[in-house]
């Protein structure tokens, strides 16, 4: 081999090698990332983050009297830390937890306690030795508020005031897991329903009133049952159901709100009821 190719080769072989180490960079970069948004125990940067575990929690920042604000994850407990004209405060949230347990406190009110509402929750603020402590619940997600001295109501109602929480419970990452599992579940359903061309359980399953995609208006079970089995269930839609990857290719609406299955035009519509039943919306037959 002649100078010429062996310094060929050697630039090729280098050419290789930080190809490869620029690859692992990316992975590594990829593998940071995915960490950093899924902080579990720890500090986080902001309130938003406490999505992942299915809230939102806040303290306005424009008030001047807030001061030190720091946001944290406690495995299901999502924290923010601040201080009211010095005086340091926790706020918390879950939905695993309540109250006491909640706050990380102990309970050691004297008795003394006020009910009250914030923002349409009932509320409930206990005097403690030392500091006060504030306890409510949308019904599905907690929140506490404990002052770590013994303050005034006045104290306690502006700090509530300034107090900011949304419920994102379905944004949790088990959730939207349980969410996938079940609306698979429903969409099998649908296709064994349809395939049996049985109108007594497909009449459980519907969202009325509605308009099918032949042009039939169904206000009711009772026009649904009167409706002719080969003008619902046309050939069109039962090979679009029954298409082996019909569950796997299930897709959202584009503003989110309803599943479908089927092609893009012979398909099944179907959502999640607000009473937490799937029921079907729509049926381009």
């Amino acid at each position: 081999m002649n100078i010429r190719n062996i310094k060929r080769v050697v630039v090729c072989t280098a050419i290789i090698c930080l190809a490869g180490i620029a690859v692992g960079c990316g992975g590594k970069k990829s593998d940071v990332q995915t960490t950093e948004s899924r902080v579990m125990d720890g500090d986080v940067s902001s309130p938003d983050d406490f999505s992942q575990i299915g809230l939102y929690i806040d303290i306005n920042r424009n008030d001047s009297a807030v001061t030190d604000v720091k946001y944290r994850i406690s495995g299901d407990i999502a924290i923010v830390s601040f201080r009211y004209n010095g005086v340091k405060v926790e706020l918390r949230g879950s939905c695993k937890y309540k109250e006491y347990e909640l706050a990380g406190i102990k309970d050691n009110s004297n008795g003394n306690m006020i009910v009250t509402d914030i923002q349409g929750c009932n509320a409930t603020f206990y005097t403690l030795d030392p500091g006060r402590a504030g306890f409510w619940s949308d019904g599905q997600i907690n929140y506490s508020l404990f002052i770590y001295v013994t303050a005034t109501d006045d104290v306690m109602k502006n700090i509530v005031s300034d107090v900011v929480f949304e419920n994102r419970y379905e944004q949790r990452a088990d959730v939207k897991d349980q969410r996938v599992n079940e609306s698979k579940a429903f969409a099998e359903k649908i296709i064994k329903v349809f395939n049996d061309r049985d109108m007594d359980s497909m009449v459980d399953m519907m969202d009325f009133p509605q308009e099918l995609g032949g042009g039939q208006s169904v206000a009711n079970k009772s026009e649904l049952l009167a409706l002719d089995k080969d003008e619902l269930f046309t050939d069109i839609l039962m090979k679009a159901l029954n298409d082996k990857s019909a569950v796997d290719n299930m897709r959202m609406s584009e503003d989110g709100s309803e599943y479908i299955i089927g092609t893009n035009y012979k398909n099944v519509h179907f959502k999640l009821s607000g009473n937490g039943i799937f029921v079907i919306t729509k049926i381009n037959n």
